[in-house]
Formats: structure tokens, sequence, C-alpha cells
């Protein structure tokens, strides 16, 4: 492995001086070469509310895009009223909406609990692994870790005091490297899920008028067919490709897009998705912005390994408005 495994570690309380994020800093320092670890803070999310999905706040996009990007995230939690705190549970509703697009799926997952009591926080170990099963997380079954009797580890600096604990979190996150590059190796290439959330941040950054991503993922091979929301029709990877990138240039910058995948799936070296692409762009000949809804269809073939898209087909749900406005997105 060249570089090390970018790990998300998201602590279930807010306080500045809580217990846990105590713990969360000792296993960040007791972690071994092959993880590079760093807390992802939670505490401005607002509360999930699906009205926000068309214009998601920025804290949402930010949370989301760093998430994405992770091979696996570590939870540290204390227990409130036998179960996880809200604002854990609100990342975690956040980040798997809208339906379709969770950057949790698939994502390996540890989980370290802590209370200054006895039992551990066990409620809350539990209950957050509950959530894993619909948000289709492996998570590491062995070693447990419920960290009691919080209190008396500790010193005034805020560092571990306990050298019998030390040894536990030191042996945990050696075998939570182990559990993340076995969950990693298995997977082989990149699964259609992972790539759909890929997908959505692609799309973007495209309608920002930053082609690169989109290029990345071009079908280098034919057959590969595009029909766009103006109505025309383009074939050929190569000719395609010159389309999208041009179209590209054509956006400002700041535009923003969001995909409703309402179908998908994938079988052997093909996948599919279908759905709604709202968007909001603003062409550089344009002084104000403008908000379109396409139905895409799109078809992706394996290359090399690698999901690539071949076949796309946007129409404008507002043709006789939106139709003038409307390029490759």
């Amino acid at each position: 492995m060249s570089q090390p495994r970018s790990i998300a570690v998201l602590i279930g309380s807010l306080r500045a001086a809580s217990l846990s994020r105590k713990l969360a800093r000792a296993l960040i320092q007791r972690a071994p070469e092959s993880l590079s670890c760093d807390i992802v803070e939670i505490g401005d999310l607002p509360l999930y509310n699906e009205d926000l999905d068309a214009e998601p706040p920025p804290s949402w996009r930010r949370f989301r895009d760093d998430i994405r990007g992770r091979d696996a995230i570590l939870f540290v939690t204390p227990e409130y009223n036998r179960s996880i705190p809200g604002c854990l549970k609100n990342a975690l509703d956040v980040g798997s909406r809208p339906q379709g697009q969770s950057v949790f799926d698939g994502m390996p997952a540890g989980v370290c609990s802590i209370t200054p009591y006895k039992l551990g926080a066990f409620g809350a170990n539990h209950a957050l692994r509950q959530t894993f099963v619909f948000l289709n997380m492996p998570v590491m079954q062995q070693p447990e870790a419920y960290v009691g009797g919080a209190g008396e580890l500790f010193d005034a600096d805020g560092g571990l005091a306990n050298a019998e604990t030390d040894t536990f979190l030191k042996g945990f996150m050696a075998a939570f490297a182990g559990w993340v590059e076995a969950i990693r190796a298995n997977a082989g290439d990149e699964g259609f899920g992972e790539f759909l959330n890929r997908r959505a941040t692609i799309a973007e950054a495209y309608v920002s008028g930053d082609e690169k991503p989109l290029d990345d993922i071009l079908a280098g091979a034919d057959p590969a067919t595009f029909f766009s929301p103006a109505g025309d029709r383009e074939t050929g990877a190569a000719a395609i490709a010159e389309r999208y990138r041009r179209d590209a240039r054509t956006f400002a910058s700041a535009g923003a897009s969001r995909l409703e995948v309402l179908q998908s799936g994938a079988s052997g070296d093909l996948a599919f998705w279908t759905g709604m692409q709202h968007a909001r762009v603003r062409q550089r000949d344009q002084a104000e912005p403008v908000d379109m809804t396409l139905r895409i269809t799109e078809i992706f073939r394996r290359e090399n390994g690698s999901w690539k898209l071949a076949h796309r087909h946007a129409d404008a749900t507002k043709p006789a408005a939106e139709r003038r406005q409307a390029v490759a997105a």
C-alpha cells in the first residue's frame, strides 16, 4: 500500500473537553503508520430536513464530500439515555441522504464507546452498530471497545495516563488497520454504489466549468452515445469527449447539481442509473443563474476495472423554457 488509509473520526459529543474527544485523540495518536486519521467535525450540521436536499447547506456539502473521500470511519461515542447522541445520529442522517446517495455505503467502520461509569456505554455502542445494517457499513466485531471508568484515565492535560488502556488502544487500532485493509482489498474494484456517490460530485464539478473529473470517467472505446437535453446527439467516444469538454467551458463557476437516483443496478461489467438531475447553472454569457431539472439515464461499462460512462440520455422537464439553456451536464 503506497498511501496510508484515510480514516475519518466522528465524535458523538460536542463538548470541547469531552471524554469522547480525549479518547479520539488518544486513538489517533496510537494508530499505526498505515492509517492517517483526523477528526471530522459534526457540530455545525443543521438537523436533517428533506426540504433542504434541493439546496443543501454548505456544512452538509462539506461533510458529505469529506466522508466520500475516506477509506473508513472510526466512531467514538458516549451514551445518552442508553443510545447514541442526537448529533451523531444527525450526522448519519445527513450523510446517508438523499436516498441512493449515501456516502457511508460500503464504508468499513469501527466503534469505541466511553463513559465514566462501569458499563462502557454498551447501549450506545450497539445502537450505533444497528444503524450499520441499513447503511451497509461492515463494522469490526473484535476487539470490542467499551471504555468504562474514563474519568480516571486521563491527566490534567487530556493525555492518556493509564498503561493498561494504552496497550488496549494500540491493539485496537492495529486490529482496525487490519480490518480496513481486509475490507478494502476484498472489495477489489470500485463498487457501483460507491461509484454513484463519486458520480454526484463529478456532476457538480462539471456544471461549475470543470470538465476534468467527468473526462476521467468517459468511455475510451466505442460504442458510446450521448443524447443531449437540447435534442441533438453525438456518437463515438472521441466525439462525445470533445463535446463534453466544449460544453463545460460554457459554464461559470459555483454551479450546483444534485442527482436524484430513482433506479440503479449493476450486473457483471454493465451498470446503470436513472432519475433526475437538479441543477443551478450560469453560462458565461449570462448574468443570472438558471435552475433546471433533467431526466437522466446513464449506462456504464467496466474498462480496465473502472466504471466508464458509455451512454447518457438527458431530457429537460420543461422543454420550451429549458432547452435554450441546457447543455451536457
